[in-house]
């Protein structure tokens, strides 16, 4: 659309969509959505993603927690939320503080992002289940990125994670798969 671009490349007059990144509970929840985990019921109790002990000082241990506990399979929507200290995974990715009241999240991309992407043990668990569910597939790597982007991956895509798959496994490609670019922003 370069004649819009020329026209408006600021999009004051709204002709194309800007691109929004996922907030973190919206990607937390699509993690879960394809890695095929996703528990759908609605409401009932929250769910905790965290070990707790009160001896007078509140610890709220998120490090401990087993990422496939089925409990925590829920939308984010129905996560515990400790205001005094908040989780660090859902804070890289620019989660609200719970403490305070936020008119305006941020939004911001940083290296801290990818790396929880990449390291997180919640990232980690769900990379191995979407290694599984797609795993039977023909080509594992196709069907992933076909879950995660909604498209067919390209030669060269299709070249390299099948490179990195065989040298690392399938589990480790899925977790580059869900640190793409477009898996975080909304075209």
């Amino acid at each position: 659309h370069e004649a819009h671009s020329k026209t408006d490349g600021s999009n004051t007059f709204y002709w194309r969509m800007n691109r929004r990144k996922l907030r973190a509970e919206e990607m937390r929840d699509t993690v879960l959505v394809v890695a095929g985990k996703l528990d759908r019921k609605m409401g009932g109790p929250s769910y905790r993603d965290f070990k707790f002990k009160d001896d007078h000082t509140p610890k709220f241990w998120y490090h401990l927690y087993d990422e496939n506990n089925p409990a925590s399979h829920r939308r984010s929507v129905y996560r515990f939320i400790a205001r005094s200290q908040t989780h660090p995974f859902m804070t890289a990715l620019d989660c609200a503080d719970p403490s305070q009241m936020v008119a305006k999240r941020d939004e911001t991309t940083t290296a801290l992002q990818a790396l929880a992407l990449l390291n997180n043990p919640f990232m980690t668990a769900m990379s191995e289940h979407l290694a599984k569910r797609v795993k039977p597939a023909e080509s594992p790597i196709t069907e992933a990125i076909w879950l995660a982007a909604g498209r067919a991956p390209t030669m060269l895509e299709l070249r390299s994670l099948n490179s990195y798959s065989d040298q690392h496994g399938l589990a480790n490609a899925c977790r580059l798969i869900f640190n793409l670019n477009e898996f975080a922003y909304l075209d």
